[in-house]
């Protein structure tokens, strides 16, 4: 200043320096003003503050910070998904539970909607009908729970392979639903398919009428369709074979043209059966043209074998020719098979396995044992073995009791064979006719206990039925034979 004031005061001042000091001065107004203006502003600012009419930055902020935490939260709540288990059972969308019960199945909405539900009168009509139904399905259900009882109880002796009872047990039932009409075609058919199983071909065509026609035609009846078939066959065979070798029963073996008839059985294989002559059901199923079953051609070759009174091991050959031809016909060659193994000291017990897998009430495999055991010279076992099927009610105790009776003369206890063949002779005779080996049996043991009255109504059995003793017990009680002869040689019985 005191350089620019020298200035002055020593001349005149240049024209660019006049400019500077111009701008200088002009800036420094400026400023000035400013500054008196920034002053006007905080002076008012202060006073409003004093005044209330100032918003807090503090708070203002929070109320920020809280509108940003709850739109955030909303934002998290949408996008976080409910599991399954936790949604509500009734809509199926909001989470279940309410305030008053967190546990419950529903949501607040659904649970207050399940609480006051209308029902209107035709709901409650409807729910009225459901109940009457119900209530008479109990009381029809009730009035036939026996019967389903029975089939049940059928069903579980089916599947422990005891067929008797199965057989008995669907039999009642079926015919108590033909008699209360009860539809029970599946019982029906398991009743006819456990008949065909034990070899009943005859009756198959009197009990199928219980089934309608056009269910026959369904798929799940068609084993029961071949299975009547099958009969038809069988039945047709024995009818040809019955027809061939029943003129020759009653005869002696001489008399009997074996070689002949064997031929002519043999002939029906390339032969085609007619239809078997049986009353017409109406509507009632239609068996397909029936065939001759080889298994039951080699049977009548054994039947015609035996009459002849060929050996064991002829006719052991036509019996392993039925099982060949048809091995699951056990019905027909079961027993035979077994009763000419005994005799010929093979070992019996394949095929008493057999046929107890195929029926655990068939008594058979025990008289096959008990056979066996009295062929092979072991009598007293025999006697022990059947000592305990006569004991348990066997069917079979009449044979099993002639069994005994065998063993006992054997033994040479005469008595004790005659008590046991009297014994099977009543018992047979009290539940019809006792079978011609059983007579004969009788007349044996009659004669070695020298029992003559006995021996003299049994022969007059015998005549009243056209019919003699046997060869063997005669030349027996003559004294042309011994017993060691018939119980220790040939088929080893009478």
């Amino acid at each position: 200043m005191d350089e620019q004031k020298e200035k002055t005061q020593g001349g005149a001042l240049d024209e660019e320096t006049l400019k500077e000091l111009e701008n200088a001065k002009a800036l420094h107004d400026e400023m000035e003003e400013l500054a008196a203006v920034f002053q006007e502003e905080l002076d008012r600012t202060k006073q409003e503050a004093k005044e209330g009419t100032l918003e807090k930055p503090q708070e203002a902020s929070e109320e920020i910070s809280e509108e940003k935490a709850s739109e955030e939260a909303q934002d998290e709540e949408e996008s976080t998904e409910i599991p399954e288990d936790c949604l509500c059972d009734c809509c199926g969308t909001n989470r279940r539970g309410t305030k008053e019960n967190p546990d419950s199945l529903y949501c607040e909405e659904c649970e207050a909607g399940l609480r006051h539900y209308p029902f209107d009168l035709l709901n409650i009509i409807l729910v009225l009908a459901a109940l009457v139904l119900v209530f008479y399905g109990g009381f029809v259900f009730a009035n036939h729970a026996k019967t389903y009882a029975a089939v049940l109880k059928a069903d579980q002796l089916l599947s422990e392979n005891k067929l008797y009872s199965a057989l008995d047990s669907y039999s009642a039932a079926a015919n108590t639903m033909l008699n209360e009409h009860i539809n029970g075609e599946l019982v029906y058919k398991r009743e006819l398919l456990t008949l065909y199983k034990l070899g009943g071909m005859n009756l198959l065509p009197e009990t199928q009428d219980k089934i309608k026609p056009f269910e026959f035609k369904l798929p799940h009846f068609r084993v029961l369709r071949l299975a009547i078939d099958d009969a038809e066959s069988y039945m047709a065979t024995a009818a040809a074979g019955n027809g061939i070798v029943a003129p020759y029963e009653a005869k002696k073996p001489e008399e009997i043209p074996y070689d002949q008839l064997i031929a002519d059985l043999e002939a029906l294989k390339s032969q085609t059966p007619e239809n078997l002559e049986r009353e017409e059901i109406e509507g009632g199923y239609i068996p397909a043209t029936p065939s001759y079953r080889p298994a039951m051609i080699a049977f009548y070759k054994y039947y015609v074998a035996l009459l002849c009174e060929k050996d064991v091991e002829t006719q052991l050959q036509f019996a392993e020719e039925i099982r060949e031809a048809d091995p699951n016909a056990i019905w027909i060659y079961g027993s035979v098979l077994g009763d000419l193994y005994a005799k010929s000291g093979k070992d019996v017990e394949p095929i008493c396995k057999q046929l107890e897998d195929l029926n655990a009430e068939d008594d058979t495999p025990a008289l096959l044992r008990v056979a066996s055991k009295r062929i092979a010279k072991n009598p007293e076992e025999a006697i022990q073995l059947a000592e305990e099927q006569v004991k348990a009610g066997s069917n079979m105790s009449p044979e099993f009791l002639r069994q005994q009776a065998l063993c006992y003369l054997a033994l040479e206890d005469y008595e004790n064979a005659f008590q046991k063949a009297n014994a099977a002779f009543e018992m047979a005779f009290s539940n019809g006719e006792p079978s011609v080996q059983l007579c004969d049996t009788y007349a044996l043991c009659a004669a070695a206990a020298q029992k003559d009255k006995e021996y003299a109504d049994v022969e007059k059995i015998f005549k009243e039925s056209h019919m003699t003793v046997s060869s063997e017990v005669q030349e027996f009680r003559n004294g042309t034979r011994t017993l060691a002869s018939i119980l220790e040689e040939g088929d080893c019985d009478l």
